[in-house]
């Protein structure tokens, strides 16, 4: 499983070598997520050179998302806010990458597996999708829950899982003082704006991997431009709200100055799936 990460700006991680097989030209990654067992990954790109790959098919499902720069898709060119989702065993078309092009890449339940290959393979099931973002219309989101002020660019979404890809805007000003928890992960890199919540400031460049359950909230937006993200989840993002929320914490401090160290904070760590759940005793 994937830990919880709350926002760590992108310039916080360090550079990797890209994982791509099969390419030629340079680029770097930083690994914003991993899940070490089954091999998803959120990563930001850069591409030192002026880079390219054939067409072929990922083992796993795959998301990019242009932040600067440009990439060809076979014969379409995509600039900053192009996107596309290649599902695991679709063929993708030949790709080029401008020297200095950055993007977000993610890929979801499988590593940087890729076949050069001009077939499809047998599990491949939704179609290739390419989408311009800035020539998209701004919907209001009509989800149940939020305040009005959001609005969306949905990008993609698996009619079986309902795992969803989204931009989401914030206009400036807006703002929900509510605490909302949801039954699916979701995760958001910054793409512009800012906004301060919970967990802290967020500003272009931020990202944060929240697993289902994690309560956040009191939202809100700045001027002049509000906040956009792209968003994922793994399921239906259903809202969940709690009001007049109360934390206690009482007891007597044994061997340390509680006025001067501060608040004491307790949590569930992190436990992978092949130690099984926890059983709710300790152990």
């Amino acid at each position: 499983m994937r830990p919880h990460v709350e926002l760590i700006h992108e310039n916080d991680y360090i550079w990797h070598p890209a994982e791509f097989f099969g390419a030629e030209g340079t680029a770097r990654q930083r690994n914003l997520s991993v899940d070490e067992e089954d091999g998803s990954a959120s990563l930001s790109v850069v591409f030192d050179s002026d880079w390219g790959r054939p067409g072929g098919s990922h083992v796993a499902d795959t998301e990019w998302y242009v932040l600067e720069g440009e990439i060809h898709v076979g014969e379409q060119r995509l600039g900053k806010g192009g996107y596309f989702h290649a599902p695991k065993g679709r063929v993708m078309p030949h790709l080029r990458a401008k020297e200095g092009t950055r993007i977000l890449l993610y890929r979801e339940y499988g590593d940087w597996g890729f076949n050069a290959t001009e077939k499809d393979a047998d599990f491949a099931r939704e179609p290739f999708i390419v989408h311009d973002t800035a020539a998209m219309e701004w919907k209001a989101v009509d989800k149940p829950g939020p305040k009005p002020g959001l609005f969306i660019k949905l990008l993609h979404e698996d009619p079986e899982t309902g795992f969803y890809t989204r931009l989401i805007w914030s206009k400036a000003g807006w703002d929900d003082h509510r605490l909302a928890h949801h039954p699916c992960y979701e995760e958001a890199y910054t793409i512009f704006g800012s906004m301060d919540y919970n967990y802290g400031d967020l500003v272009t460049g931020t990202y944060f991997f929240r697993p289902a359950w994690v309560k956040h909230g009191h939202f809100t937006s700045h001027e002049p431009d509000g906040c956009a993200w792209l968003i994922r989840s793994d399921g239906e993002l259903i809202n969940y709200y709690t009001t007049g929320e109360r934390v206690i914490v009482e007891g007597t401090a044994e061997n340390y100055d509680k006025e001067t160290q501060g608040p004491v904070l307790a949590g569930i760590p992190v436990r992978s799936k092949s130690a099984g759940e926890w059983s709710g005793d300790g152990r």
